[in-house]
């Protein structure tokens, strides 16, 4: 569908926004990490250098190295506070919102490059940063990280540190809970299940409890079979939606296939493999994001509107994280799923090609281009 339509009263309503301040807090976590820009060489001269355009045939680099050995040079571009929860609340700050951000940013001081983060973000830290060389191509990202901060952190230490009382109260003075990154942090689906179990209980009706997994490829059928279950428990005490791109729509198809073979649509493109998915579980909505467009799913209904692809993207490293804040910032202000849809690529689109997350103002001229 084409999102033509909704733009210009979605501009409208983001100019009244813009001057009126965002009552309404999220609590999002968690994790936490210092991460790496970078590109990868693929020629060099005295004075010149060109990168490996594409993930694609940097991979065969690498794969030509089998056998032998080989060296890559690597350029970073940025070092910047980064994981899914920080960068999320980082732009929900931007967009005038104020969230509570548990995760991991130094404890019990806070790394440098986390003082930086939006003022509007205020950040409960658990640990260490973990770390991410992050290397960008104009198809896709390839990241390294080494994770292990986030060893020792499960539920019991999260509620030990913070204290179960304080996390009771930030999740009680926000309107949206938002859990995302889960597929690092070894305990995630411990951490949730506690905030479910021992949190949640004390109040209900929240305006949107979001859920994003991350890539989950490294995860094994039991493990992304009981987290599905986790999130379609919360949706006893609010409106639940699972935020997923194109890879991750397609490993949970895989794996719930397998398990629900005889509701396995005859054709599974994206939007069937979304319903399959959405037919499974038990929440309100599943919101996929491929680069070119997003996808809302709610029972037979699906939305599906054109997105804005960026040619040449100075960042590509949490898009994502952009898209499901200016999601959020819509949901929160009452705005259409499609404005809430299309408010949340936008914000996606102008990170990616200004290389930081938008303000009000910034995301009205983008849509304005677009």
């Amino acid at each position: 569908m084409n999102s033509l339509k909704y733009i210009n009263d979605l501009i409208k309503k983001l100019e009244k926004a813009r001057k009126i301040p965002v009552e309404k807090k999220v609590f999002v976590g968690f994790d936490g990490y210092i991460d790496k820009i970078q590109k990868a060489v693929k020629t060099r001269t005295q004075d010149s250098v060109e990168y490996y355009p594409t993930l694609e045939e940097f991979a065969q680099r690498i794969d030509a190295a089998a056998g032998k050995s080989g060296q890559v040079e690597l350029v970073t571009q940025d070092i910047k506070l980064g994981g899914n929860a920080p960068i999320m609340a980082n732009a929900l700050g931007t967009l005038g919102v104020h969230s509570f951000c548990l995760g991991n940013a130094g404890y019990p001081v806070k790394h440098p490059e986390y003082n930086k983060l939006n003022n509007m973000a205020e950040i409960l830290s658990i640990g260490d940063p973990a770390e991410t060389n992050a290397l960008e191509f104009s198809d896709g990202k390839m990241i390294l990280s080494e994770l292990s901060t986030f060893r020792r952190i499960n539920w019991d230490y999260v509620k030990n540190l913070i204290g179960l009382d304080n996390l009771t109260q930030y999740l009680s003075d926000s309107a949206v809970l938002a859990l995302v990154g889960w597929c690092n942090p070894d305990h995630a689906t411990n951490v949730w299940k506690g905030i479910l179990n021992d949190v949640m209980p004390n109040y209900s009706d929240k305006d949107l409890i979001f859920f994003d997994l991350a890539d989950p490829s490294k995860k094994n059928k039991e493990d992304l079979l009981e987290v599905l279950e986790v999130i379609n428990a919360f949706a006893k005490y609010g409106k639940v939606i699972l935020g997923i791109n194109e890879n991750e729509t397609n490993k949970l198809f895989t794996i719930l296939a397998g398990e629900y073979p005889e509701h396995v649509p005859e054709e599974p493109d994206l939007e069937a493999k979304g319903r399959f998915i959405h037919s499974i579980m038990h929440i309100e909505g599943i919101l996929i994001h491929p680069i070119d467009r997003s996808i809302m799913i709610t029972g037979e209904d699906i939305t599906s509107l054109d997105g804005l692809v960026i040619e040449e993207p100075r960042i590509s490293t949490g898009g994502g994280d952009n898209l499901n804040a200016g999601f959020c910032l819509g949901y929160i202000l009452g705005y259409t799923m499609e404005e809430s849809m299309i408010l949340g690529m936008a914000t996606s689109g102008a990170y990616v090609k200004n290389g930081e997350s938008p303000d009000i103002p910034e995301i009205i001229a983008y849509l304005k281009t677009w």
